[in-house]
């Protein structure tokens, strides 16, 4: 029996096997209590997760994902007495890190439902931002806001264009906004009164240019009131 076999429970459990993939795991279940164990426990997580409305998750998540799974060493489960069934990581694949991928997404669906008015809504980030956030050239960051946020930026030099992933700010009252700025030393010039679960894009600055938000009284302001939550240049993302 291959050692490998004992790698697949999140890809089994998730349905992400091929048919012939499956059957041989199926039979590998038979002799495996270890694995079953598992699978069980993944799918009830699984099924759990399912119960809760389904929601988009940020653009830059599934790509986060699948690059902090390709940099994490993967260790199969423990087969009784203490040993460790030794797998080479190469050969779990990509496949096992979309069973990766999937779980945090679900879980992402989970957790990701906006309350507005009472009634849940769909966070659903503009088509400008996912389609920065996707470009095959896109540089990502995220760091945190003064304000006990967080912010994503994606730079896409080929699409000449930046976005903001908003969705992770704090919710402001009913008398105050988002508003995104662009800084070229002391002039800060409005570019949009941010929606949170929108996020925004816009051309890509000059690389003097920063950008910046600030929380302005409802309606934004011709002129930043506050001091900036967060600031950074795109160009050097």
């Amino acid at each position: 029996m291959s050692t490998e076999l004992h790698t697949l429970s999140g890809a089994f459990a998730l349905h992400a096997l091929s048919p012939e993939e499956a059957e041989q795991f199926r039979r590998h279940l038979e002799e495996c209590a270890v694995c079953r164990q598992e699978v069980q426990e993944l799918q009830a997580a699984a099924a759990a997760m399912g119960q809760a409305e389904a929601v988009a998750p940020p653009a830059h998540l599934r790509q986060r994902v699948l690059a902090a799974a390709d940099r994490t060493p993967q260790q199969p489960p423990r087969t009784g007495g203490g040993t460790v069934v030794e797998v080479p990581p190469h050969r779990w694949g990509r496949r096992m890190m979309m069973a990766a991928a999937a779980i945090v997404l679900v879980a992402a669906g989970a957790v990701g439902i906006a309350q507005i008015g009472g009634e849940s809504e769909q966070v659903q980030l503009a088509e400008g931002v996912v389609k920065v956030f996707e470009a095959d050239d896109a540089q990502t960051a995220t760091m945190e806001t003064e304000n006990g946020g967080r912010i994503s930026v994606a730079a896409s030099p080929g699409l000449n264009q930046m976005a903001v992933d908003t969705d992770e700010l704090p919710a402001l009252d009913e008398e105050h906004v988002y508003q995104l700025w662009s800084v070229q030393g002391q002039q800060m010039q409005s570019v949009a009164v941010l929606e949170p679960e929108k996020g925004a894009s816009m051309e890509m600055p000059g690389p003097d240019t920063e950008v910046a938000i600030t929380v302005e009284p409802l309606g934004g302001s011709a002129q930043p009131t506050t001091q900036p939550i967060m600031q950074v240049n795109p160009s050097q993302i």
